[in-house]
């Protein structure tokens, strides 16, 4: 049928169409109150059009607009609504016509077109209301039942209350399919969830789609309006030649505060898999005062190489103010180069277990299992007690005993022993806070339960923002258990009290083993003038040396050094002396309760001005919430409550939807994002990163993580060499004896 015909055509058209006699006739069942008839006035086609279609949808059938009839100054004078069965299905010949010229295999799909005639027509009367010039009411179909009507497509919208869940999961890394089960269990069933999952899918499908070529663009307006309104709030970016976004890096005031008191040592690991360009995630990660991960920061970047980590170094200075005094890191060459260059004085530390994990593959065949060696090895480069001098004749001392010392990769492992080996970093504040990047690892294993491989960038930053407010979350429940929480004491002395006093309670256990061990294993070896030899029945012989001028103890354990907590041989000393109280100099502030702390103070409240923003769909929930939890169990409430809803809700229907644009959906697009689509965007979404290993053939796999891979397997039954294995005849090592 065209798009629009003349009036004439509609007036030659008989007004008693109906179906044939012959046919079986379906009158849809429904009152009279919803029913249309001949000759019923309204005051405008949108209700009109509205009418129908809600007696259609009680009656079980889908109505759908069709032609009409519009003057010249654009008005509407006849509007057609038909049965969207109307039509005919395509028939054998046509679709055998439709495969020959089109080959490709295309889906089959069933038709709804039965031919039906049932129909309506509005035609337009003076002072623009609309009356029904023609209304066939029969079909030639049954209507569909009661329990499926929710099903079909005119039953079936995405309302607000959807978008807001859907928004919600999205922010939360919940699928589609998972948001849409939740909804279903919070609104009682499927039938009344207004919508399918499918729904939900397509919802998510349109709004990736809505930004496709805008994806940085709106990251940047979000990030910029957030600078706007927190003035702590800090990003860069960088483009590439092509204007495509290549890295970014943000962080915002709680984030600095939390460097100045956390930030001598620094994590920093690069994880993947984080959003739909494969942009390489990095944070930077760091431990607060309960010994848990605390991020300072993070950055996006294209590409792995000297300059990009040179970039986001020089960058996150410029954010916190100043360099880490220890930055670990694992092996990668091009953040060694970078570190060196832009934090020439930070002592750049690799990660322990990034090298001695790869040993026993690094070892000739004679050694791989010799357990003594690894025993020896590992006493020698785990230690924080020897000294360098100490850790070279030792070390040296193994490779002859062991013949190693034309091992290549041994030899170059010797050579960067200022960077790895604990005797070298013995004397540097907090150095031991970090001996592997596991904190980083397991800040990324944190985050990538927040951030989904197929987010673009501006979900990718909402993600990440759910993820910080959740550690930010457990970090106030651990302030609030060191607040009211009393820990219990291992022994009598007051200087043990005193510490329960000043640490949180995550340290204080740390604190506390020091104590117990300088109670029950230490012991007074040798004492002269202001040198004291402890035996710790442990580790041997320590010397503890008190300077009286300046009233400083120092231990040759220097525990206090690279942890910030005195040492059971201090403690011990301490408490030959009487000493009641933890002197203040020992008191490292990165350690203490949170609410000792003066920036925690200022931190409670929003790092935001206040300012008048607009209500958000969550404080309706949460009222919404509220009232449910008010009424909870008083059966008589809940019905008050319900009829005051139902009032509610007619109140709202009639006052809500006045303007057409706030519920369209690019409208509640750009609401969820926070930034419109710009005509021309000015900064590219980036290119598919290619990240380390991901050519072809994959990331080269080192032999023992194939000997771990090969021991998860299951054995199997070798015919040929009788025994149970990772192979069966076909592929067994035992060669044929020739005959």
């Amino acid at each position: 049928m065209s798009e629009s015909m003349s009036a004439s055509d509609v007036i030659e058209e008989s007004a008693t169409d109906v179906v044939g006699e012959s046919a079986n006739v379906w009158f849809p069942e429904c009152d009279d109150s919803k029913k249309p008839f001949v000759g019923q006035i309204f005051n405008d086609l949108v209700k009109a059009v509205k009418f129908y279609r809600k007696y259609a949808k009680a009656c079980g059938f889908v109505s759908r607009k069709s032609t009409k009839s519009v003057s010249n100054d654009g008005t509407i004078r006849i509007q057609y609504m038909l049965c969207n069965r109307e039509g005919a299905a395509p028939n054998a010949d046509e679709l055998l016509l439709a495969d020959d010229y089109f080959p490709k295999k295309k889906r089959k799909r069933s038709s709804c077109k039965v031919g039906c005639e049932a129909k309506i027509i509005f035609q337009i009367m003076s002072y623009g209301r609309y009356y029904v010039r023609i209304f066939v009411e029969g079909h030639n179909h049954k209507m569909v039942s009661a329990g499926t009507r929710h099903l079909l497509p005119s039953n079936r919208n995405i309302e607000p209350i959807h978008q807001y869940f859907m928004h919600a999961g999205i922010k939360a890394n919940f699928g589609p399919m998972r948001t849409f089960r939740m909804y279903v269990e919070l609104v009682g069933g499927f039938d009344k969830a207004g919508c399918t999952s499918i729904d939900f899918k397509n919802y998510v499908r349109d709004l990736n789609v809505h930004i496709v070529d805008s994806d940085a663009h709106m990251l940047l307006d979000t990030l910029k309006n957030k600078k706007e309104d927190c003035e702590g709030f800090q990003y860069f970016y960088d483009v590439d030649d092509e204007n495509q976004l290549s890295r970014l890096i943000w962080t915002d005031q709680q984030s600095v505060n939390n460097y100045k008191y956390f930030g001598e040592a620094v994590s920093f690991d690069a994880t993947y898999c984080t959003n739909r360009y494969k942009l390489i995630f990095t944070p930077f990660t760091g431990r607060d005062n309960h010994g848990k991960c605390v991020s300072f920061g993070a950055a996006i970047i294209s590409r792995e190489d000297m300059d990009s980590y040179a970039w986001v170094l020089k960058k996150f200075t410029e954010c916190v103010g100043k360099a880490p005094r220890v930055f670990m890191t694992d092996q990668d060459p091009g953040l060694k180069k970078a570190v060196a260059h832009v934090w020439p004085d930070t002592h750049h530390r690799f990660c322990m277990w990034h090298i001695t994990i790869k040993v026993a593959e690094k070892l000739p065949p004679n050694l791989r299992d010799d357990s003594e060696f690894k025993t020896k090895f590992g006493k020698i480069v785990w230690s924080d007690l020897n000294e360098p001098a100490d850790f070279e004749e030792n070390w040296m001392n193994l490779m002859n005993e062991y013949e190693l010392n034309d091992n290549r990769w041994f030899s170059d492992m010797y050579a960067d022993r200022s960077l790895w080996i604990p005797a070298y970093f013995r004397d540097i504040s907090m150095s031991g806070l970090f001996r592997t990047t596991s904190m980083s690892e397991s800040e990324n294993s944190y985050f990538k339960r927040f951030l989904g491989k197929k987010s673009n960038l501006s979900v990718f930053y909402m993600n990440y923002n759910t993820a910080l407010d959740s550690q930010r979350h457990t970090s106030k429940k651990l302030d609030l258990a060191d607040e009211i929480g009393v820990p219990p004491m291992c022994t009598i002395h007051a200087i043990e009290k005193h510490a329960s006093t000043l640490y949180t309670n995550s340290i204080f256990k740390e604190v506390q083993a020091e104590m117990k061990v300088a109670a029950l294993s230490c012991i007074m070896s040798k004492m002269e003038g202001n040198k004291y030899v402890v035996d710790d029945n442990i580790d041997g012989l320590f010397t503890v040396t008190h300077d009286t001028v300046t009233d400083y103890f120092r231990c040759t354990c220097n525990l206090f050094t690279r942890k910030g907590y005195l040492c059971s041989h201090i403690f011990y000393v301490l408490r030959t002396l009487k000493v009641v109280e933890i002197p203040e100099k020992y008191i490292a502030n990165r350690w203490c309760k949170s609410y000792m702390l003066s920036t925690f103070q200022a931190t409670d409240k929003m790092t935001c001005p206040t300012r008048n923003l607009p209500i958000g769909n969550d404080a309706l929930f949460k009222v919404f919430s509220n009232c449910i939890g008010h009424v909870n169990g008083d059966e008589e409430l809940r019905k008050q409550l319900l009829a005051d809803f139902i009032d509610v809700e007619n109140k709202f229907k009639k006052l809500g939807k006045q303007n057409p644009m706030a519920n369209s959906k690019a409208a509640m697009f750009n609401e969820f994002y926070g930034a419109t689509p710009p005509d021309v965007p000015t900064v590219l979404p980036p290119a598919i990163s290619k990240t380390k290993g991901s050519g072809a053939g994959g990331r080269r796999k080192s032999n023992m993580e194939k000997a771990i891979t090969l021991s998860q397997k299951p054995l199997r039954n070798c015919k040929r060499c009788n025994t149970m294995a990772h192979h069966d005849s076909r592929n067994c090592p035992t060669k044929a004896q020739p005959k």
